[in-house]
């Protein structure tokens, strides 16, 4: 690989310009990424193994408790050369009952979902980092996570947007009947609309998890270098079974995440209804984290609503179901539910917005229905055809080998740097020698 030098890779404030040769990153993170049990944790994971594979050195400053650096602390270092935790950790927007800092945040430019992020530690932390010269870029994990940061940086920035914040707040806005609630979310999406575009115009580079996500924020920010790094999944380590409780369907999703405990709540009331005529027995399995007492309680006289919550293993409830659903009315990014079934050869109905920004091939590897008679249609002919079920989940688990697999990681991430992977130098990963220039 040929080296750059001369100082036209440097702008007027002398930060290296051309990230092909930036060789130590400081990464922010809004939680720990190990163990990589939710989406988030697994794009930040999946990342920092293919930048630690690169032979980037990498300096994980996170939100997290002590005592969870420390049961995790082995494995993170297997990655990063060091890692510091944050305290105080920022519990799930959607979660969270503050109302009292939402409305004192109200004459605030900085949105609430952002201000919640600011910790003087990290940004202790990090400017420290900074100012010590051994990182050449700084990997922010989300834009919200800037607001600890200096407003000038003495190396690049690189932006991983995981979502469009303002766009999936102002799905929800549109969804809220509360007319106060849809007031605030309206006024907290324009917010953050302008937070992330400002976000986006101070990044030397952005890394967006789909082609709509990166046309959403090259129409914001057009003179941002914009590049699609996809979410992925180990496709080896998803196995295939035989087929499951042919009238069992699952849904998987932390209920502490609002756009989830929608979906559940929309498909019960206005699919399940439906299905419940076409397929007697049916039953929905809801694996996810912390579903509350009160989202329990709601769907109590549910009897074919079951809620495992938090399991060890996600891929063993995957496995007992013949059919996965994804009714999301709100979200953005892409779905890390979807490319985990569909490495199960599990068959698949979503919705639209469930399915947004993945290249799965409609009537083929997933059904798409955004209408609730639609989608129990569609649930009911996969329940009640084992040969479609069989031939759609065989279709995804290709789709996700060939376009959101590992490989696919590493070489969207070579291409988003400048690198583009020769034969050469993709042999060279795998062997003792790292390749010299990460970034």
């Amino acid at each position: 690989m040929s080296s750059h030098s001369g100082s036209h890779n440097y702008d007027r404030e002398g930060r290296k310009t051309d990230l092909s040769q930036v060789k130590s990153l400081l990464v922010l993170a809004g939680s720990l990424p190990y163990p990589p049990t939710n989406g988030y944790r697994i794009r930040v994971w999946h990342l920092l193994q293919t930048l630690k594979a690169m032979g980037c050195e990498l300096h994980l400053l996170a939100f997290a408790e002590a005592a969870e650096l420390a049961t995790h602390e082995e494995a993170l270092l297997s990655v990063c050369k060091t890692v510091e935790a944050v305290p105080g950790g920022v519990r799930s927007l959607s979660a969270s009952l503050d109302h009292l800092r939402r409305l004192t945040n109200l004459a605030s430019l900085v949105p609430y979902g952002v201000a919640r992020f600011r910790s003087s530690f990290m940004a202790e932390r990090a400017c420290a980092r900074l100012q010590d010269g051994n990182v050449d870029a700084v990997l922010c994990e989300e834009p919200f996570l800037t607001i600890n940061l200096p407003a000038s940086l003495p190396v690049s920035l690189i932006m991983d947007s995981h979502n469009v914040e303002h766009v999936l707040i102002a799905r929800y806005a549109a969804l809220e009947s509360n007319i106060a609630k849809k007031v605030y979310a309206s006024l907290e999406a324009r917010k953050l609309r302008r937070f992330e575009t400002l976000c986006w115009k101070r990044s030397d580079l952005i890394l967006a998890c789909s082609d709509y996500d990166s046309r959403t924020i090259a129409s914001l920010s057009p003179r941002s270098k914009v590049r699609v790094v996809p979410n992925v999944v180990d496709v080896s380590s998803y196995p295939l079974l035989p087929d499951g409780n042919e009238l069992k369907l699952i849904y998987t999703g932390g209920m502490d995440w609002y756009p989830n405990r929608d979906a559940v709540a929309f498909f019960a009331t206005t699919i399940l209804p439906r299905l419940r005529g076409m397929v007697p027995g049916v039953k929905l399995v809801v694996a996810g984290r912390e579903p509350s007492a009160d989202f329990r309680r709601r769907f109590a006289d549910t009897p074919d609503i079951e809620f495992v919550g938090n399991v060890p293993d996600i891929r063993s409830e995957i496995s007992r179901a013949s059919v996965c659903i994804v009714p999301l009315r709100i979200g953005s990014g892409t779905r890390l539910k979807i490319l985990e079934a569909a490495a199960m050869a599990k068959p698949m109905v979503s919705t639209s917005i469930g399915a947004e920004g993945l290249e799965f091939v409609p009537g083929q590897e997933i059904i798409l229905a955004d209408d609730p008679e639609e989608f129990a249609i569609s649930v009911a002919s996969l329940l009640k055809d084992s040969t479609l079920r069989h031939s759609m989940g065989q279709a995804a688990r290709l789709r996700v080998a060939e376009r959101y697999s590992i490989p696919t990681l590493r070489n969207s991430i070579y291409s988003a740097l400048n690198m583009p992977i020769t034969a050469h130098e993709g042999t060279a990963m795998q062997g003792k020698d790292p390749v010299r220039e990460c970034l």
